[in-house]
């Protein structure tokens, strides 16, 4: 059986540096599987859910955004952020998604709208991959 090289890294460390079978990623415009020998390719990724398939086994994960940079001996991914769904402080998350939206709510002229609405989405994509 063929496997997938994979190096996750965010502005602070190495993540992972592994053989996989399988990538379910999101990217701007599409869900993306990725098999071993999958053609080269450049995207950004979301702030969404990542699935890892290791050893026949899921693993969850929640990024927030990023680029996947697929070459032909192995796929880079490039995250702001990464936490797998069990390490998720989910009371941290649900504090996160109130006070995005109390500042959504409460549009002065001074709130950044843009940050306060990437905000709610990477609590609302924490809240979502704890459950898995």
């Amino acid at each position: 059986m063929s496997f997938i090289f994979l190096e996750i890294y965010t502005p602070t460390r190495k993540v992972l540096s592994r053989n996989v079978d399988f990538i379910s990623v999101q990217t701007d415009n599409y869900r993306l599987g990725i098999l071993p020998k999958h053609a080269p390719l450049v995207a950004t990724v979301a702030i969404s859910e990542l699935v890892l398939t290791m050893d026949g086994k899921k693993f969850h994960y929640a990024v927030g955004g990023g680029l996947l940079n697929i070459q032909k001996d192995k796929t880079i991914l490039l995250l702001d952020s990464i936490e797998k769904s069990d390490a998720i402080d989910i009371e941290r998350a649900k504090r996160a998604k109130l006070r995005a939206e109390e500042r959504l709510k409460n549009k002065s002229s001074n709130i950044d709208v843009k940050r306060a609405e990437l905000a709610l989405k990477r609590a609302l994509n924490r809240i979502n991959v704890s459950s898995r």
